[in-house]
């Protein structure tokens, strides 16, 4: 699914139209449409990151979305928020993350982004040695 695309239907899953939406994105309706219907690449950064931040996600979800992922998908499970604390409770690993409880939502999100990483890291780590 494109970028536009996967903005038309989280706008739709907002309940707002267009024009609501632009307003609440802070753009203007004719920028959010052209966005909509010529597509992401060409509009500017500051625009798209909007757009995303008036929808609560982030460009990386949007990516992940666009090529596959369902929004539940991005978004992490109950389980893995458990398994998320107990990875910040680790002396070596919670000094990075000792903000999350207080953060505001964007950042807590950039900070389960670099966990994952981090998770699926060890994974490969873990697999490859199994290999061998």
């Amino acid at each position: 699914m494109q970028r536009a695309e996967v903005l038309k239907r989280l706008i739709e899953e907002t309940g707002l139209n267009t024009k609501a939406f632009s307003e609440k994105a802070g753009i203007p309706y004719t920028t959010l449409r052209s966005i909509l219907m010529r597509g992401v690449g060409g509009a500017s950064v500051d625009n798209v990151l909007k757009v995303c931040r008036a929808l609560g996600i982030t460009t990386e979800e949007m990516d992940r979305l666009a090529f596959g992922s369902s929004k539940e998908d991005a978004a992490p499970q109950l389980s893995e928020l458990s398994e998320f604390e107990a990875f910040l409770n680790n002396p070596e690993h919670g000094l990075f993350f000792k903000d999350y409880l207080d953060a505001p939502d964007e950042r807590k999100r950039e900070m389960l982004t670099f966990w994952q990483f981090i998770k699926d890291l060890e994974k490969k780590k873990s697999d490859s040695s199994d290999d061998n």
